[in-house]
């Protein structure tokens, strides 16, 4: 299943948050180096520093991302997720958010707000097909 198979990540940090704080739990969960990311500094809409960081894994890193990913979602959000899966599809990717605030924690839990984007992208060429492979994914 690993050809082909990329995960992007994509965060925000504002001056006012310990970078610190909440790179080092993903680094440890998900066995990232900070230098696999990439940084840019830039002003927010009301001219506030924030920094963006995105980080793309293919192949094996991403199928390994994912499993870590999934195996730490709790079971009532992972059930809400698989019930609800076509809501977070654009074409062939899944769409996830996870909480900033919780990561600091070493917990993962799906929210919208203040969370970390995460894209998932397998080859999928027949669409009728796009929510059970997802759903094999987020379950094995």
């Amino acid at each position: 299943m690993t050809h082909q198979f990329e995960v992007i990540a994509e965060l925000i940090l504002h001056a006012t948050e310990d970078n610190k704080k909440i790179f080092e739990p993903i680094f440890e969960l998900f066995q990232i180096k900070e230098d696999e990311f990439t940084m840019e500094r830039t002003l927010g809409h009301y001219g506030n520093p924030i920094l963006l960081a995105k980080i793309t894994l293919s192949k094996k890193r991403a199928e390994e991302f994912v499993k870590k990913l999934a195996s730490r979602i709790s079971k009532t959000q992972m059930k809400e997720l698989i019930e609800n899966i076509d809501l977070y599809f654009e074409d062939t990717s899944l769409f996830l958010r996870i909480g900033k605030n919780e990561i600091v924690s070493k917990e993962i839990s799906l929210q919208q707000n203040n969370a970390i984007k995460i894209k998932i992208k397998m080859p999928i060429y027949k669409k009728d097909e796009i929510s059970k492979k997802y759903i094999e994914l987020l379950t094995v």
